[in-house]
């Protein structure tokens, strides 16, 4: 399995092509391959951008379709400003999974993709990207980032969607309970730990092929957890 490490990131922006496709769209791989010529095959965007030849370039997944599992592509450079013509997303400050690679600009990131699409990671499905430095004959440091979810500090669940959310006093998301534990900003049963431990192993018993193993680490996880912290 691919190794990562987890790292906070602060907001930036990033501004350049945009186009919209998705896996399922059998010109994907045409459609990225040729934003990135777009983009590469000329000064032009560079110097709009001002930018130097050795700038990091990134490559952004964001606006995730839950219906058709499109998705926009973006390929920019960090900038604070967005000159006409180039599309501008924020990368959200936050919890990422990154994973670090060296080799072909064009192999590296299709193979590491379909591995790490395949990880069990509570995914946010917010903002991804690939960060390209120290561009060289086709090679590069290639740096992929994974938004990871708000986990609820009750139960342990990913909150994925912005359904999975609690919502406050005020009708506002949580972004520390979810919809199942907390409901107009109080909880919706009173538990205990171990209660909730119980009520998690028993809710998706199909995940835990070892019970007694599962009880065990969620009893070292939960103290680890807002409600349950002492």
């Amino acid at each position: 399995m691919l190794q990562y490490e987890m790292v906070t990131l602060t907001e930036k922006q990033v501004v350049g092509l945009k186009i919209r496709t998705g896996n399922a769209d059998p010109a994907c791989s045409d459609k990225i391959g040729g934003l990135w010529e777009r983009f590469m095959a000329t000064d032009a965007y560079r110097e709009r951008m001002q930018k130097d030849p050795d700038t990091p370039c990134y490559g952004l997944y964001t606006g995730y379709g839950w219906d058709d599992g499109s998705y926009d592509a973006l390929v920019a450079y960090e900038s604070e400003t967005c000159p006409e013509g180039f599309a501008a997303v924020t990368i959200p400050a936050g919890e990422y999974a990154k994973f670090h690679f060296h080799g072909d600009i064009r192999e590296v990131p299709m193979r590491a993709w379909a591995e790490i699409w395949s990880m069990p990671l509570p995914r946010a499905y917010g903002v991804d990207f690939e960060e390209y430095r120290n561009y060289a004959d086709g090679s590069a440091d290639i740096d992929i980032y994974m938004g990871m979810a708000d986990i609820c500090q009750s139960c342990g669940m990913p909150m994925v969607k912005p359904a999975d959310r609690g919502t406050e006093a005020d009708g506002t998301e949580s972004h520390t309970y979810c919809t199942y534990c907390y409901q107009n900003g109080a909880f919706t049963y009173d538990a205990t730990m171990e209660e909730q431990i119980e009520h998690n192993l028993n809710c998706a018993p199909e995940f835990y092929s070892d019970r007694e193993r599962a009880r065990e680490q969620m009893r070292e996880y939960f103290p680890t957890l807002k409600r349950w912290k002492k």
